[in-house]
């Protein structure tokens, strides 16, 4: 009679083991230009270790605002989780746009540029901003957080500290 209590318990282990996995989304795969015209590629950056992905505009004000958050993040956590920081800047007009507004912001991460907007829409078909995604070292997407909210940096925070 007990093994049908441990044979219960292993079942439903398994269901929630497999439904961790089933819920593993993958982080759309991507290449872009930086400001110095090299093309950047996903599977680049995903190998190297966790990706914080930013999605942002010069003419989003809450996007500004989140900007400095992050890379205060990133400079808190990066060393011990090896954990980088990318922004993906969507305005049409690119880096001569984007990239005044960072100096102003006094931000040194690099900076990728969507300006048709086709990686975007991969992470966020609505485009909705600002927009950010932590990505494992697997390349699999384990937070995410579109549009503006006052519980998004705690929310991140509590998802880097679980990394691995």
């Amino acid at each position: 009679m007990r093994t049908r209590p441990c044979l219960a318990v292993l079942a439903v282990l398994l269901v929630v083991v497999s439904g961790i996995e089933a819920d593993a989304k993958p982080a759309p795969k991507f290449a872009l230009f930086n400001a110095d015209g090299k093309l950047v590629t996903s599977s680049a950056l995903y190998g190297k270790g966790n990706t914080i992905v930013s999605f942002w505009a010069t003419y989003c004000v809450p996007c500004k605002k989140e900007i400095p958050q992050l890379v205060e993040l990133q400079k808190k956590h990066g060393e011990a989780r090896k954990l980088a920081l990318v922004f993906v800047n969507i305005d049409k007009e690119g880096k001569d746009k984007a990239l005044p507004v960072l100096k102003e912001l006094g931000v040194e991460n690099e900076c990728l540029y969507d300006m048709y907007q086709l990686t975007a829409k991969k992470y966020i078909p609505d485009l909705k901003i600002p927009a950010v995604f932590l990505i494992d070292r697997r390349g699999e997407i384990v937070f995410q957080a579109v549009g503006e909210s006052a519980e998004t940096m705690r929310l991140l925070e509590k998802a880097i500290e679980g990394l691995k």
